[in-house]
This record gives structure tokens, C-alpha cells and sequence, in this order.
């Protein structure tokens, strides 16, 4: 009985050891598209509607704010061509200019706001913008109240729309809309690698998309974390062209929720940076739902409207100012 005891300790923890080997090994497992999908929607059912502001800080390459065409037609007295040498000198360097954003979100329907100062054409100074826009999922309306007359868009959404699908607003689809159809982003087209790799001490799936022009690749945290989209990249030949990654927390009665977001993109022959987003989530409150009347639009008086839906005989858009 006593020359069985040490043998039958040694068996069970050959099988603890088995058991835990076989426990950590399903938890490394890479998930399915479907179980994210899954994760996603729950989520996207918490959060359904959602009101964020956000501060955002722009960093643009200054060549960006320099024309690279041909010499202008009627060229102004103080006009003078880049060398190659300056060319060189802006590309690497930075200018740094601050922006606000106000979303308002129940897809299919959102109403955000984006302004702040800008630096003009060849940065001889800075000027204002105020962009708004507007969908109730049918129709979109954009009103652009920056310099001069007030101009006001409106056209039929279709699926190539370019609702909220700025390159910049790339981070806030993933962060806010994972998975959402007729704003976010989707899995479409991605495939899931074989292994996970580790982000924050998380084991991450990775999902990877190729087209005609490079490689998207995504990592996604666990269930436990909801499956939130943790980092974006967009490679072509082996370069890296845009980079974002996303901070979260957890609130007590919305989950993950993200706290800062942030993009770079690169020129694709350097290893040189050519803007980057970076976005901070100051508030962020979700409520069961929004009334239809804060997604609607009031033109501006003086304004200049252009609405796709109206046009005449030969086809073109009719365009009229607001009395």
C-alpha cells in the first residue's frame, strides 16, 4: 500500500499537469470570425447609442501643406517653386494643430461635428473650419461653414458613401463600430492566422486581408475583453503605410470602452511620417436611445445648397441658397 502511495501522487500530477497544458492551450487558441462577429453585436447592442466628444491632436508632414504641381497659370508675385533640397527639409518636418470632434451615434443614423484651425496652403496661416454631417441611413447631408458662404451637400447613401470613412476616422470605426455594416468596420475579407501574439499581456487573434494594393492586418483581444480591437496595420511590400492602436478601460455599466485612439500613416518609399491622429475620448456616455429630431439639420441662412436629388432636364443639380 505504502510503494503505491508515491506512484499514485506521481499520477495525478502527471494529469494536473496535463489537464492545465490542455486549459492553456484552448485559452491561446485563436477565436473564429464568427465568435467575434458574436462578441461584436453584443457589444454593439450596449452601446447602441453613444454621445462622444473627443479632442484630437493632428501631426502633418510639411511638404502635405505645400503644392508638389506644376507652377500655377497666373503664379503671385511672392510665388517661388520648391527646390529639392527644401522638398526634402518639409518632408521630415512637422507641423503640429489641434481639432474637436462631437459625434452622435444610432447607426444607421449619426450627426458629427468637427472644427478647430488649420494651417492654409504653404502654412502662411491658419485658418478655421466647421464640418458637419448628418444620415439618417438614406441621406446624407454635409455642411461646411469655414471660410466665405456656407456650403450644405445632400445626396442619396450608397455603399461606397463617404459617410465616416475619412482614413483618419479609420481608429474611431474600429473603436466605436466594429463589425457595424453601414458605419464601421467589417471582417470582410479577412482570414484568421493560425497562432495568437500577445498585446498588453493579452493573447490576441490576428486577422489578416489582402488586396490589390497591401496587407491589413488586426489584432482582437479575448472575450474576457470583449474582443475589442486593440492594432490596425496597413503594409504594401514590406513597408509599413499606417499604423493604429487603441486604449480601453472598463466601465462599470458600458464594458470596454476606449479612452485614446491613434494613426499614423507613412510615406510609402521612407520610413518617414506623414500625418498621425491622435484622438482622446473625454466623454463618452451610451443611452437606450436618441431622439429622431437631434439627427436632423438646420441650414444656416445664406447658405449654398447643392441637393443630388434634384436636377434638372440635362440631369444637372439645381443649386439654391437658403432664404
Amino acid at each position: 500500500m505504502n510503494r503505491c502511495l508515491p506512484l499514485l501522487i506521481l499520477t495525478q500530477i502527471v494529469f494536473s499537469i496535463a489537464a492545465s497544458s490542455t486549459a492553456e492551450a484552448a485559452d491561446t487558441q485563436p477565436l473564429t470570425i464568427k465568435e467575434i462577429n458574436k462578441t461584436w453585436q453584443q457589444r454593439r447592442d450596449r452601446l447602441q447609442a453613444i454621445r462622444v466628444e473627443l479632442s484630437l491632436e493632428i501631426a502633418t508632414s510639411k511638404l502635405l501643406l505645400f503644392s508638389e504641381e506644376e507652377e500655377p497659370v497666373n503664379p503671385p508675385s511672392t510665388y517661388s517653386p520648391l527646390t529639392k533640397a527644401d522638398m526634402k527639409r518639409l518632408k521630415k518636418e512637422l507641423v503640429i494643430y489641434h481639432a474637436r470632434y462631437s459625434i452622435l451615434l444610432d447607426s444607421p443614423r449619426i450627426r458629427y461635428r468637427q472644427w478647430g484651425r488649420v494651417p492654409s496652403d504653404r502654412m502662411k496661416e491658419t485658418v478655421s473650419f466647421d464640418n458637419s454631417c448628418f444620415s439618417n441611413g438614406l441621406t446624407v447631408t454635409r455642411l461646411m461653414q469655414s471660410q466665405g458662404t456656407p456650403s450644405i451637400d445632400i445626396f442619396q447613401k450608397t455603399e461606397t458613401s463617404d459617410v465616416f470613412s475619412a482614413l483618419s476616422e479609420l481608429p474611431l470605426r474600429w473603436a466605436l463600430l466594429a463589425g457595424d455594416h453601414d458605419l464601421g468596420e467589417t471582417l470582410e475579407g479577412f482570414t484568421v492566422r493560425s497562432k495568437t501574439e500577445p498585446i498588453l499581456d493579452l493573447d490576441c487573434t490576428v486577422l489578416e486581408r489582402t488586396d490589390s494594393e497591401g496587407t491589413a492586418c488586426l489584432w482582437v483581444a479575448p472575450k474576457s475583453h470583449e474582443c475589442t480591437v486593440l492594432k490596425y496595420e496597413y503594409h504594401n511590400a514590406d513597408k509599413l503605410l499606417v499604423s493604429s492602436q487603441i486604449q480601453y478601460k472598463i466601465d462599470k455599466d458600458w464594458g470596454q470602452v476606449p479612452t485614446t485612439c491613434d494613426l499614423k500613416s507613412f510615406y510609402g518609399n521612407e520610413d518617414l511620417l506623414r500625418n498621425s491622429y491622435k484622438y482622446f475620448f473625454d466623454v463618452l456616455h451610451a443611452k437606450a436611445s436618441i431622439p429622431a429630431e437631434e439627427f436632423q439639420v438646420k441650414f444656416p441662412q445664406g447658405a449654398r445648397v447643392w441637393d443630388s436629388r434634384k436636377r434638372d432636364a440635362d440631369g444637372k443639380v439645381i443649386p439654391y441658397t437658403v432664404k
